[in-house]
């Protein structure tokens, strides 16, 4: 599935249709992200999961540079993270499982003042709550 020229994972459900992400699109280093490949599956440990891709930009065209978990940006400036996500969602929902990567690529870009370029949106699991969470792999958008 192409989600804004990025894979993504597929949910029925709420349970993950695995193979959406492929193993051969993805480099070696980030496999455990992709969905099928945890030892502890959100169905099987639903408060203490592994991480796994929501979606990873195939046609990035550099290495992360960044990353950032989305409770951290929440954490440094409570008032811009609402009203970006307002401006960006026309919510202020802490869930980023089902928002667009591009709106999340431009939520990055108002956050951090500068244009980034989204490679992954990984769903974590806070294992001292239960509670999702989610990582953002990004690099600054190449000068020209």
């Amino acid at each position: 599935m192409d989600f804004n020229g990025f894979s993504c994972v597929t949910f029925v459900d709420g349970d993950i249709v695995t193979g959406a992400i492929k193993d051969d699109k993805i480099p070696k280093k980030y496999h455990q992200y992709i969905p099928g490949n945890q030892e502890k599956t959100k169905a099987e440990y639903p408060y203490s999961y592994d991480p796994f891709f929501i979606y990873f930009n195939e046609k990035a065209e550099q290495e992360p540079t960044g990353f950032s978990y989305t409770d951290r940006l929440k954490q440094q400036d409570w008032d811009k993270y609402q009203n970006l996500c307002q401006k960006h969602f026309g919510n202020k929902s802490d869930y980023w499982n089902d928002r667009p990567a591009d709106k999340i690529e431009a939520f990055l870009c108002d956050y951090f003042g500068k244009k980034v370029v989204l490679v992954s949106n990984i769903q974590f699991c806070n294992v001292s709550n239960g509670y999702p969470l989610w990582g953002f792999h990004f690099y600054n958008f190449p000068e020209k």
